[in-house]
């Protein structure tokens, strides 16, 4: 009978944890991020994403040579699973733009 529970035991632990590792990097997710959310509204989504580092340079519209990390108040966040990906930029705390690929 313990031999029993013991079994049913591991066997719901193992069925609680898968249930807690879905994918959550899929297509519906992705469209269900819109324009406006907050971080943490995407994140009730698609779990915790991965904030993208960008250092080096960029141009503007003169021409004018500029460090990316003072110029944009932008921050692209990035949930990855196998080879589906979702890139979310967010703007002064909300989602400007998504993009998805290996969908």
């Amino acid at each position: 009978m313990i031999r029993t529970i013991c079994i049913l035991a591991v066997l719901v632990s193992g069925l609680l944890f898968a249930a807690g590792c879905e994918d959550r990097v899929t297509k519906e997710n992705f469209d269900a991020v819109t324009v406006g959310m907050r971080l943490d509204e995407v994140e009730d989504i698609l779990g915790s994403g991965t904030l993208q580092e960008a250092s080096g340079v960029n141009i503007d519209g003169s021409g004018l040579l500029g460090s990316s990390k003072n110029s944009t108040h932008t921050k692209d966040y990035l949930w990855e699973t196998d080879n589906h990906r979702i890139v979310v930029k967010f703007k002064d705390g909300k989602v400007v733009f998504k993009q998805k690929s290996g969908f």
